[in-house]
């Protein structure tokens, strides 16, 4: 009788501890991005699985698998590339989960480690056939003015929420409206054009982002985002630029730190995540293409502060991943702070993001075409500013040419025309013209500047 309760005993340990070594398939959850759609799988421990694929179908087999409480057995998702899911128990100790395929181009599998409240994943990819190209009427080369692009990043997307505020609010979302915002407001103004890094919630890897700078042959990078602290009282709008070296402050590390994880987060392959720029290109170009970055960050912070203050009153520097464009003038902004409750309120509220949206685009054209477009209930009147009366001009910070009385500034490290301007009671329009600086001229460290 001992030997049979023993040999029972025995046999139950041997099957909790073979069940205890299987993978628990968990959540399986879905975004759809233009070129491909994503699925990942949320499992309990690091998988263990093979892949088998035919017409219209990819499965994945985990021999030592069992199906969560809280999953269906099948899962209708019907985007592109993808009708359903279906998850079978094949057989005692083996799941298989069956993607049913339609019109696509290719899959790719990988996996992610587990990584902050992030479990081990599985993610397929399923990537659609390019959509046909239609005809478009060609004319004259004569008759065509080239645009200035914009390119607006909305920081974060599907698996990346961001930072969430105390009444749910995801950063991912408040950003990705606040594009919209922009690029609407852009493409109101004549002789330029705004594209969106992303237009929906998933996520865009870093390269990809700086990609479609590259392809567009864009003026100007800009992301978007909005900050979060422990102190609850923090408040504001920041503006960072790259730096290549160390941050201008532990404030500013620490958030690039935070901000650089975001293709881990998203989920990006270790192919396509290590696909950084070469070095030596980047320290040819960036130190010139930071000076001007820096310049457009200075009118940037002029037209922010009118809409909802700043945290910090000079430009900040921090070695963004998402900055690294050694051709192109690029600055991250962080808006608001959302784990704030008053200015979570704030980006939630349409009407300040078109706010935001409006500050954004003025201070870009200002810094592209040395004008600002004239701006009434937030539609453009003329995007020159020729039109303008007096008053606009005075409110856009434009002013005559006058005499004024000078002294001779050495510029120091951390200086900009916003804090030099600021420091001085005039705007960065009339330093430029006091020191016959051109919209493009960086301002250099030793530099001699005369100050009003």
């Amino acid at each position: 009788m001992r030997i049979r309760y023993a040999l029972i005993i025995l046999v139950i340990i041997l099957a909790s501890a073979n069940f205890s070594g299987a993978t628990e398939i968990r959540n399986i959850r879905y975004w759809a991005a233009p070129d491909h759609t994503r699925i990942v799988i949320d499992v309990g421990n690091e998988p263990s699985y093979e892949i088998s694929e035919g017409e219209n179908f990819l499965n994945l087999n985990f021999r030592e698998g069992f199906i969560g409480p809280a999953l269906p057995d099948e899962i209708m998702i019907n985007k592109p590339g993808i009708r359903k899911v279906i998850i079978h128990q094949v057989e005692e100790g083996a799941v298989q989960v069956e993607f049913i395929l339609d019109k696509y181009l290719k899959t790719q599998v990988f996996k992610l480690k587990k990584f902050q409240d992030k479990p081990d994943r599985v993610v397929v990819d399923i990537f659609l056939q390019p959509a046909p190209r239609k005809e478009m009427v060609k004319e004259p080369s004569s008759k065509i003015k080239p645009r200035k692009i914009i390119v607006i990043d909305p920081g974060h997307g599907g698996d990346d929420p961001g930072a969430v505020g105390k009444k749910g609010t995801y950063e991912k979302n408040v950003v990705l409206a606040i594009g919209q915002e922009i690029k609407k407001a852009v493409n109101k103004i004549p002789g330029y054009r705004a594209v969106l890094t992303r237009d929906g919630d998933y996520y865009v890897s870093f390269s990809k982002r700086l990609q479609t700078a590259r392809d567009l042959n864009a003026s100007l990078f800009i992301s978007i985002h909005a900050d979060a602290a422990r102190n609850r009282q923090a408040k504001g709008g920041s503006v960072y630029c790259l730096s290549t070296g160390a941050a201008s402050s532990e404030a500013a590390k620490l958030l690039a730190k935070n901000e650089n994880l975001s293709d881990i987060i998203g989920g990006v392959s270790n192919s396509e995540g290590k696909a950084d720029s070469d070095q030596i290109i980047l320290n040819m170009f960036q130190t010139n293409t930071i000076n001007f970055s820096k310049t457009y960050a200075g009118n940037l912070m002029c037209e922010l502060e009118r809409v909802n203050g700043l945290k910090y009153k000079s430009v900040q520097e921090a070695p963004f991943r998402v900055l690294k464009l050694p051709d192109i003038p690029a600055v991250l902004i962080e808006t608001a702070y959302i784990s704030n409750g008053d200015e979570e309120r704030l980006l939630r509220n349409s009407n300040f993001r078109k706010k935001l949206a409006w500050a954004v685009v003025s201070s870009a054209v200002e810094y592209l075409s040395g004008t600002a477009p004239v701006v009434r209930n937030n539609a453009v009147v003329e995007g020159s500013d020729k039109t303008a009366n007096p008053d606009e001009k005075k409110a856009l910070g434009k002013t005559n040419n006058v005499k004024v009385l000078s002294r001779i500034c050495t510029v120091k490290k951390g200086d900009t025309l916003f804090s030099l301007a600021k420091s001085s009671s005039t705007t960065i329009d009339e330093l430029r013209k006091l020191n016959h600086m051109k919209d493009s001229d960086p301002l250099l460290l030793g530099q001699k500047i005369r100050l009003p």
